[in-house]
């Protein structure tokens, strides 16, 4: 039986269809939002989304331009990539986002909870962010980034500036292994105190960066900790590197408890060995580990 809550969002979601004007927002894709807090790349432009709840939300490259997240609690949801150019969060609670690589053109953050949001290489042009709360935010490299004037014939192409293969610094099979042997061997500081954040944004990036500031804040609020036992690589199946990003699959064993208010939970401690896939990926000029995955 769906909740009321779900039934709300339903018949929300069918009212923004029918009063904005035409082609303005996907009205399968706002459902389909609504429904599983999933839409990566959808039209949500102009989507009224005032006061709603899409915490840990996976919306990377979505159309949000013009959209109204005014008062929405976005609490640790992915951006990544997104256009929120003209977006209106005034008050929202973006607390632990994912908003890297996100064009937030002209955008109005006043008196939002950016604590612990990641914005690298986020384009800023414009946004009005007064009033907003930014402690502990990852500013790095974001910036205005003008609009394009119209292209004029030259003599030759500007150079790309993303990393390619040969700008990339290198990474060899070792060298993806010992990323993921620092990871692991990191887990210990990073979800339990000190709940050390440098050691993630220096070891993580993407989907995962956004993953363990969630898992950090909720144990925090919780009162909860990670306790480690063994952790080891035990084989490497495939190492496959293109350009920026690489691919490691290997297999690991990994003994670890979950203690709330001092005690044990037994339904999430571990004693187990798994296939894993890794996906890693330069990020300012350093490979960090993106995602995983487990394999079948």
């Amino acid at each position: 039986m769906k909740s009321p809550t779900y039934c709300f969002l339903s018949l929300f979601a069918l009212s923004v269809c029918w009063v904005l004007p035409a082609r303005a927002v996907d009205p399968e894709d706002l459902r389909q939002l609504l429904d599983t807090q999933r839409c990566q790349g959808c039209d949500l432009r102009g989507a009224n989304l005032e006061g709603v709840n899409l915490r840990s939300a996976d919306l990377t490259e979505a159309q949000l331009q013009g959209a109204n997240l005014r008062n929405a609690d976005l609490k640790y949801s992915n951006f990544r990539g997104a256009n929120l150019t003209n977006a209106v969060m005034i008050a929202a609670d973006l607390e632990a986002v994912n908003l890297s690589d996100a064009i937030l053109r002209n955008a109005d953050v006043r008196g939002a909870n950016l604590t612990d949001a990641v914005l690298t290489r986020a384009n800023t042009c414009g946004w009005r962010r007064d009033g907003a709360r930014l402690e502990g935010a990852n500013l790095q490299d974001a910036r205005c980034v003008p609009d394009r004037p119209e292209p004029q014939p030259r003599p030759r192409p500007t150079p790309e500036t993303r990393p390619t293969e040969e700008t990339a610094p290198p990474l060899s099979q070792s060298d993806a292994v010992k990323l993921i042997e620092r990871w692991y061997a990191a887990k210990e500081k990073i979800f339990a105190p000190p709940f050390n954040r440098e050691s993630v944004l220096e070891l993580t990036t993407g989907v995962l960066l956004t993953d363990a500031l969630q898992a950090m804040n909720w144990l925090r609020e919780n009162n909860a900790f990670y306790k480690y036992g063994i952790r080891r690589v035990e084989s490497v199946d495939r190492f496959v590197r293109e350009g920026f990003k690489g691919t490691l699959e290997l297999t690991v064993t990994e003994e670890y408890s979950l203690y709330e208010n001092n005690r044990i939970n037994p339904d999430r401690s571990r004693f187990e060995t798994k296939d894993l896939r890794y996906f890693l990926e330069v990020v300012d000029g350093r490979w960090k580990i993106a995602d995983y995955e487990e394999i079948d």
